[in-house]
């Protein structure tokens, strides 16, 4: 691993704690940064708003002055109205989804038939930034796709890490498994919907 891709972990974070925020603090700054690359007052809608990388993006568009909604399952209302974003809707709600209209912008974390019936949601020559690839339901629509793929960035992640340090956002850690327990961690992670992240320690 090449030195210029590594940060240093913030004092005021554990192992454990700085463990579980690189990918999902790169992904979701890279989300808003290079993917919707937004102008100050859009109104951009986060799917899969409590998860890590959801998270990290609401973070950074509201620090990029943007108007946020979190978008979340009708279970987790409650939790995301915690997030800072002015709104927050369920996008397993067929009310909610069809209040939502003349979007700057979607940065879009969880695909499949959700971000399929979100898109109309759009304003023409709006953006869809995405984690998961390029939907096959946006192919000749009035928008723009910028799907990408994470790519390393020490400082950003280290300027990140730090607001975590200080309490400004957090990426949640549900449970910490010892590394013979990986079988049941794995289980955890993929089926049971654990609300945080995952952790092996040795």
């Amino acid at each position: 691993m090449k030195a210029d891709i590594l940060a240093p972990i913030p004092d005021r974070l554990s192992f454990e704690q700085a463990a579980a925020l690189p990918l999902v603090l790169t992904t979701g700054a890279q989300l808003i940064e290079r993917a919707v690359k937004p102008q100050p007052g859009w109104t951009v809608l986060v799917t899969g708003a409590l998860g890590g990388v959801g998270r990290t993006a609401v973070y950074v568009a509201l620090k990029h002055g943007v108007h946020v909604i979190a978008g979340v399952k009708s279970s987790q209302r409650e939790e995301a109205s915690k997030l800072g974003a002015e709104r927050v809707v369920a996008l397993d709600d067929e009310k909610d989804v069809a209040s939502l209209r003349d979007l700057d912008a979607i940065a879009d974390t969880v695909g499949g038939e959700t971000i399929a019936r979100l898109l109309k949601a759009i304003r023409p020559g709006g953006v869809l930034g995405s984690v998961l690839g390029e939907p096959k339901e946006a192919a000749g629509k009035d928008i723009q796709v910028h799907a990408f793929m994470a790519q390393p960035d020490a400082s950003r992640l280290y300027e990140l890490a730090e607001d975590v340090a200080r309490g400004e956002f957090t990426i949640p850690i549900a449970r910490t498994y010892r590394l013979e327990q990986a079988r049941e961690a794995q289980d955890l992670a993929e089926h049971k919907h654990p609300g945080g992240k995952v952790l092996l320690v040795a």
